[in-house]
């Protein structure tokens, strides 16, 4: 993917959000809510700006449509990451396009940003095997539904990468109910001990389902706990892109030069369901979810920031807009025109070397297309 050189001889300066430099923590920001800038020394070249802003926007807008296409029934059941297009977007272009990304279910946008394609993304949300099927040019893990199980593989690539000697990274995700796992911990303390380059991701988006962050932990915030396995930890306002992009770069240059693992808070908000069968009235109110879109929505900040800085106007976000639908209409349309998969798809790549149990399945799987007159 593109990069933009920064445009500051300060890029490298500390920020607040470590949790060795200070107790008295804060999310580290560039930019405020508004949109105006809280640390003008790092602020990046605005082409990378232009560029942050318009994979965000893109993002939103595929949510949005990947949530209408579920309910028309031609999407299945999908988790949408509304309001934190900010936090993916910004960590996952911080990473060379070698890198790896072991995703959560909530990871599209960072998974896109990564180079993964919309056609793609459809089909996978589909329950379309060519969705399985990550491209071989992409070094991106299966989405693992079983948290935290992928920051256990981001765990695993770093150190094969490190071992190989190919100066590759891994970078992966998990919410801020994933901390309250095993295999959080598992993963973070292994990397730590083997200095494997992996950056750590936590979206803390609030809500564990239905469950607030504060019935999960009583510490204040969740990155305290990468000094009990002794790497960096970050706090980082979420929300805000450039803080995002700046805080993951650091973290990823480190690890590419040696340094070894590092743990990433970013404090967001899921402004729309846990996913297409969620029902958000049951555990919030619809007042908390509207506060954040009006006050601390991460695109319309980053869009106010351009505003000021006269390199966008109202032109120019509609010709971004026509060319968002476009894209998304010609990835559909692909999507749509995909064959029917042969159904013996559904048992392919479950093992390497099939057990009992699978031969049995895939026995009884012919059987049943036998019946029904012979493969698809």
């Amino acid at each position: 993917m593109a990069k933009s050189s920064r445009t500051t001889s300060k890029q490298d300066a500390t920020f607040k959000g470590s949790v060795t430099e200070t107790s008295d923590l804060k999310p580290f920001q560039i930019l405020a809510s508004d949109g105006k800038p809280v640390r003008e020394d790092l602020i990046p070249d605005l082409e990378l700006v232009e560029t942050l802003y318009r994979k965000m926007a893109q993002m939103r807008y595929l949510d949005d449509k990947f949530f209408a296409l579920a309910k028309q029934a031609r999407l299945g059941t999908y988790a949408q990451f509304g309001g934190q297009e900010a936090s993916q977007v910004g960590s996952a272009f911080a990473l060379e396009r070698s890198d790896y990304l072991a995703p959560m279910y909530r990871s599209t946008a960072a998974m896109i940003t990564h180079g993964w394609s919309t056609k793609n993304a459809i089909m996978y949300w589909r329950g379309h095997p060519e969705g399985w099927r990550l491209p071989d040019n992409l070094n991106i893990l299966p989405i693992i539904i079983s948290i935290p199980g992928q920051y256990v593989h981001g765990a695993g690539a770093a150190l094969g990468a490190k071992l190989k000697g190919t100066n590759q990274i891994a970078m992966t995700y998990i919410g801020e109910g994933g901390t309250s796992q095993g295999d959080f911990h598992i993963a973070v303390n292994f990397a730590s001990a083997t200095n494997a380059p992996c950056v750590f991701i936590i979206e803390n988006n609030g809500w564990a389902i239905s469950v607030p962050r504060a019935v999960q932990s009583k510490v204040d915030y969740l990155m305290r706990r990468a000094e009990g396995y002794g790497i960096p930890g970050y706090l980082v306002d979420g929300n805000d892109v450039l803080a995002v992009h700046h805080t993951a770069k650091q973290a990823v240059d480190d690890a590419r030069a040696g340094k070894g693992p590092s743990l990433i808070e970013q404090m967001t908000y899921r402004i729309r369901p846990h996913t297409t069968g969620d029902e958000t009235k049951a555990y919030r109110t619809e007042d908390e979810a509207n506060d954040w879109i009006a006050n601390r929505d991460p695109i319309s900040r980053v869009k106010k920031f351009l505003e000021l800085e006269k390199r966008w106007n109202d032109d120019r976000e509609v010709a971004m807009i026509a060319e968002i639908e476009s894209e998304f209409a010609e990835a559909l349309a692909a999507a749509d025109a995909a064959p029917a998969p042969d159904p013996r798809a559904i048992l392919e790549y479950a093992m390497v070397n099939p057990g009992q149990n699978l031969i049995a399945q895939q026995a009884e799987l012919e059987r049943r297309i036998a019946a029904f007159g012979g493969a698809a």
